[in-house]
């Protein structure tokens, strides 16, 4: 793997490693309406939902650090609600980094119980985020229209990945375990896995009910039946690997098996996606997946594969 932007675990440290700080990166836009109660903020890292309850608001995630004033800016074009709660999908700085900005008196942070761990750990350039309230697998906040369902199904993106369910309002937050409609960055550092992802995924699929808009951890807002052929993908890019490995194949060759598929073509475009910080193309991505799925599948340590050099990129 010489030559491959491979860095150790990523954390909250890995980022700012790399140079992925708010630096460079798309600067935040005005927030947009998904359905009902529900907006989006994109840029600056992640995702931010936006949530409108009754009496507050319910933000899930907070981008990089020194993003918490214009979060709010964007928050007051809609509602002069407090914010009431963060709920983090996971804990990369990119998603839970403005928290301590945001987290005042009265703010509850909620997380999974792994992701929990890592936030609350000592060290990293952005400090410890407190989390108040953790779960393991489900967890119901609020009723009614303010209902607020927490899912955790596995590894996958890390291993503290939460899917933020809104049932009013049929949409769901899933953070980076999907994220620009490509396969998604794995970092085994944080417990993520290739191998485990696709079961997360399928039951994901199967054990969420009752969602019609899913707002991806970067970029847009799909519908359901892409979450899905999201996850017929990667499913497909593990089984391929597999086969590939015993057959005493390569990756590349995985990768063109799986370029063989028509319906998989909007998994394997070729070119950037507009404000992707980083990961190559779709089809790159790809690669980087099946190369971290065959060092799972030896029994290798898996890396942490940011992105490949351009003119190693697949055509």
């Amino acid at each position: 793997m010489k030559r491959l932007a491979v860095l150790g675990a990523l954390g909250v440290s890995g980022l700012a490693a790399v140079g992925v700080t708010a630096q460079g990166l798309p600067g935040i836009t005005e927030i947009e309406q998904v359905n009902g109660n529900v907006y989006k903020i994109w840029g600056a890292g992640g995702n931010t939902t936006v949530f409108v309850r009754e009496n507050d608001v319910v933000l899930i995630d907070t981008k990089l650090p020194n993003s918490g004033e214009q979060i709010l800016a964007e928050v007051r074009k809609v509602t002069d609600l407090p914010i009431g709660m963060i709920i983090n999908t996971h804990s990369h700085p990119d998603h839970m980094g403005s928290n301590n900005e945001l987290s005042g008196d009265g703010v509850e942070v909620v997380a999974h119980v792994n992701s929990e761990r890592r936030m609350e750990a000592e060290g990293g350039p952005f400090g410890v985020s407190e989390v108040d309230r953790s779960f393991s697998n489900y967890m119901e906040i609020g009723d009614g229209a303010d209902r607020i369902e927490l899912y955790y199904f596995g590894a996958g993106h890390t291993d503290g990945d939460a899917f933020v369910v809104f049932p009013e309002d049929r949409t769901m937050a899933a953070g980076d375990i999907y994220a620009w409609h490509m396969s998604p960055l794995i970092d085994p550092g944080s417990g993520g896995s290739m191998l485990a992802l696709p079961t997360t995924l399928t039951a994901a699929v199967y054990g969420i009910d009752g969602v019609d808009h899913v707002i991806q951890g970067h970029g847009d807002v799909s519908t359901w039946e892409e979450f899905h052929s999201f996850m017929n993908f990667n499913r497909a890019l593990v089984q391929t690997a597999e086969q590939t490995l015993q057959q005493g194949g390569d990756e590349r060759q995985a990768l063109a098996a799986l370029d063989r598929n028509p319906g998989f073509q909007i998994f394997l475009g070729t070119e950037v996606l507009p404000g992707l910080e980083y990961g190559g193309s779709p089809k790159s991505r790809a690669l980087i997946n099946l190369m971290v799925a065959f060092a799972e599948l030896r029994g290798e340590e898996a890396p942490l594969i940011m992105g490949l050099p351009q003119e190693e990129w697949p055509e």
